[in-house]
């Protein structure tokens, strides 16, 4: 998993290399966005793959708004460095990245959704690594 620090690093260089507005809007809004996708349930994680879990993270960062500015882009970003640190290195299309971006944002797709959807990218785009 990632922690709130790693996102509010993550979230520093996205606007290092986009632009934007630095700074949190709703300290809880990030918490929840980020420790929503390591929730348990009776000990068990409503999430079974890692694709599940990235998509967690983009979902709830995205919608959750947590940051004044690069929402889209830290929530898209910290959904990559989890899989990276996963063994999968996703290619981002760029287009179907904004694409799937966009629709979370604008409440076009639930969180089961965003993960079809990413499943469905990485499975195009994404590379396994081999495990050393």
């Amino acid at each position: 998993h990632v922690s709130i620090d790693s996102v509010r690093e993550i979230h520093a260089e996205a606007l290092k290399q986009f632009g934007g507005l630095n700074g949190v809007r709703d300290e809880n809004l990030l918490a929840s966005a980020v420790l929503a996708p390591q929730s348990s349930f009776g000990g068990k994680s409503p999430y079974a793959h890692i694709v599940e879990v990235a998509a967690a993270y983009l979902f709830y960062i995205c919608r959750n708004h947590p940051f004044l500015d690069g929402n889209k882009r830290t929530a898209m970003m910290t959904a990559i460095v989890f899989l990276r640190l996963n063994g999968i290195e996703p290619e981002p299309d760029s287009e179907r990245w904004e694409k799937l971006m966009l629709d979370v944002a604008a409440s076009k797709l639930d969180r089961d959704r965003t993960t079809q959807r990413l499943r469905k990218l990485l499975k195009r785009f994404g590379k396994q690594r081999e495990k050393e």
